[in-house]
């Protein structure tokens, strides 16, 4: 990516020049439900059971 610290400017200050990337929190686990399955997946990936729908109550 050499094109992009072409369009990036000087660090010029230096509370600037010592600045370091963004630390964040480590994210919590996904959920059952947001699984990623891969499009090329095999066939041991297709033994993993569908979430079955929640019967509507009013």
């Amino acid at each position: 990516m050499s094109h992009h610290k072409k369009t990036r400017p000087c660090k010029t200050q230096p509370w600037d020049i010592k600045r370091r990337p963004t630390v964040y929190a480590q994210l919590a686990p996904l959920a059952h439900e947001w699984t990623v399955v891969s499009f090329y997946a095999d066939a041991s990936d297709a033994a993993v059971p569908s979430p079955t729908p929640q019967p509507a109550t009013e």
